[in-house]
């Protein structure tokens, strides 16, 4: 699977489950629902793999409707609400107060089970975080993600 850089004038959306990516004083009910940092949360996967990156799907992409009903929650009590719309290039601007170099990558990782399956990396002095490596930066990365994701949220 080979990755390419996404135009900044794109979109991505994330696929929301809820309660699980919800807080609790949100109602998803609410079209302006805020979204919980959680929603952009890596995993350690039931194989014990970290994940690397969090998984979004390109917007513009023909597959796109059909790749959002494919996925399903992996919380058992979880359904899937929606989606939430994030633009590639506000992604690539977020700033982090930190005095580490930070890298933000969203790539095109396309396989033949979701054709417009897309990623966003995250790096600190070029060190790749994952799962297992979550500092500080990290948390306000994805309380910034979860931010611009609330302001495009389609219920499904």
């Amino acid at each position: 699977m080979k990755s390419l850089s996404i135009p900044n004038e794109e979109d991505v959306a994330r696929v929301l489950f809820y309660p699980s990516f919800f807080t609790e004083d949100d109602n998803p009910l609410i079209s302006e629902g805020v979204l919980s940092p959680t929603a952009f949360k890596l995993q350690v996967l039931k194989s014990g793999v970290a994940e690397k990156s969090i998984s979004v799907l390109r917007s513009s992409i023909d597959s796109f409707n059909h790749d959002v009903a494919k996925l399903s929650p992996r919380v058992a009590s979880d359904y899937k609400y929606g989606y939430a719309l994030l633009n590639v290039g506000e992604i690539r601007s977020i700033e982090i107060p930190t005095t580490k170099k930070t890298a933000i990558a969203v790539n095109s990782c396309s396989s033949k089970s979701l054709p417009s399956h897309a990623e966003i990396v995250f790096q600190l002095d070029g060190n790749t975080i994952t799962a297992k490596n979550e500092p500080l930066e990290v948390i306000r990365f994805r309380k910034r993600l979860a931010r611009i994701a609330s302001k495009r949220i389609i219920r499904l």
